[in-house]
């Protein structure tokens, strides 16, 4: 049947079709158009671009946007006529950029945006004998968001509860928050409108356990957001509480004994919040401490170091709001420490060393006495010389005294 219609068309109907086919291109085409989508900041300003293009001489009767509602509806913004002018409904912030000049160029400038303004507009052109053309221009909104960050103070109890908050206030569209992936804990968001019409602002939580291991930890809240060339990054320093750990207690040098005067041992521990002086308790495996020790805080004050401290087990056990941890230190007294042995040994040699000394001393001033005795003895049984030599005894000892001959 298609082949019989064809074999059938008059050459009256292809002249027809020829014609008509050389009228569309002789007249071109015309077509309205939006290079480019518009973007704006709250309060700012922006373009709507919309032109016409054609080949054919046509005449513009007149320039209309529209919004378009969600409903679907659309609601009148400007309309430009040749000969009666603008009709704006908001003229103090709307405008035609050039239409008097050039009513070709149907571009509209809008100033002070809000956030009602992002939408959909439609830019429509009417001419003859063509008709009206349109197209659409999609405009968006912007609001750059305030982002900040802050630790929290937790509770000091030991369960899930929050320890960071990242805000992204009076954002539009709203701020995207992130929290690092290898932090053990969670996160909740929370939304509500931001101060100015239209905004929204963010308030993201971070959730964990407090622990030591998290105490001083920096991580980073991450804000995304349109108005942003990059990413905003927040640092942030955890503060968590703790219940106490490594608990030590130093002051014991494994030399003590028995007669050692004012020693302390001191308790030392991590936790937060740090205990009072009451949060310490010092205890022992024996007993209670012999009255020469006496308690003082996260100090043990040790006056005279007694043998019933030996083979003891010195216990300090530490408490704060969280929970409590102990050490302890295995306390052995000595006779006496092993330098001052070597000391007193040492003491004593010199002691016999001087005793010896001045026993050679003198027994070679009682020889050397005894020696000049038996001489003066020796003379006195000379007869030549028994005139001139005169002894005497004073105190025991043997004196000689030789006059020389007087002349007679």
């Amino acid at each position: 049947m298609a082949q019989l219609a064809r074999a059938t068309r008059s050459p009256l109907s292809w002249l027809l079709l020829l014609f008509c086919y050389a009228l569309r291109k002789a007249g071109g085409d015309i077509r309205v158009l939006v290079p480019y989508n518009s973007t704006g900041v709250l309060g700012g300003s922006t373009t709507l671009h919309c032109s016409l293009t054609s080949n054919e001489n046509v005449t513009i009767t007149q320039i209309t946007w529209m919004k378009k509602d969600s409903g679907g509806s659309h609601a009148l913004v400007a309309v430009f006529h040749p000969k009666k002018g603008p009709n704006i409904k908001e003229p103090e912030r709307v405008k035609f950029l050039a239409a008097q000049q050039d009513l070709r160029n149907a571009s509209l400038a809008i100033s002070n945006l809000s956030v009602e303004d992002e939408g959909i507009y439609e830019c429509q052109i009417a001419t003859f004998p063509r008709g009206s053309r349109s197209t659409n221009a999609w405009l968006k909104v912007q609001a750059r968001p305030k982002n900040t960050a802050e630790a929290l103070e937790p509770s000091p109890t030991l369960i899930l509860q929050d320890v960071a908050k990242c805000i992204s206030a009076n954002g539009h569209p709203p701020g995207r928050i992130s929290w690092p992936s290898n932090v053990n804990g969670s996160h909740r968001e929370m939304k509500e409108p931001g101060s100015q019409p239209g905004t929204t602002t963010v308030t993201s939580y971070l959730s964990m356990v407090p622990s030591r291991q998290a105490d001083g930890k920096n991580i980073t809240c991450t804000v995304e957001h349109e108005s942003l060339q990059e990413l905003d990054q927040l640092l942030v320093t955890l503060s968590q509480p703790y219940p106490p750990e490594n608990v030590s207690i130093s002051g014991y040098d494994g030399n003590w004994y028995v007669g050692l005067t004012n020693l302390t041992l001191t308790c030392e521990a991590h936790s937060k919040p740090a205990p009072d002086m009451a949060g310490y308790n010092w205890s022992t495996n024996t007993g209670d401490f012999p009255n020469s020790v006496k308690r003082q805080g996260n100090m043990l004050l040790i006056s005279t170091v007694e043998d019933g401290l030996n083979n003891t087990v010195i216990v300090c056990e530490v408490t704060n709001a969280l929970g409590s941890g102990q050490g302890q230190v295995h306390i052995i007294v000595k006779e006496k420490p092993e330098n001052m042995q070597q000391n007193t040994r040492l003491h004593l040699g010199y002691i016999f060393l001087i005793v010896f000394v001045l026993a050679v001393v003198i027994i070679i001033a009682a020889l050397y006495t005894i020696r000049r005795c038996r001489h003066g003895r020796a003379l006195q049984s000379n007869p030549s010389e028994r005139e001139n030599v005169q002894y005497s005894s004073v105190n025991g000892d043997c004196r000689l005294n030789m006059e020389p001959n007087s002349t007679r």
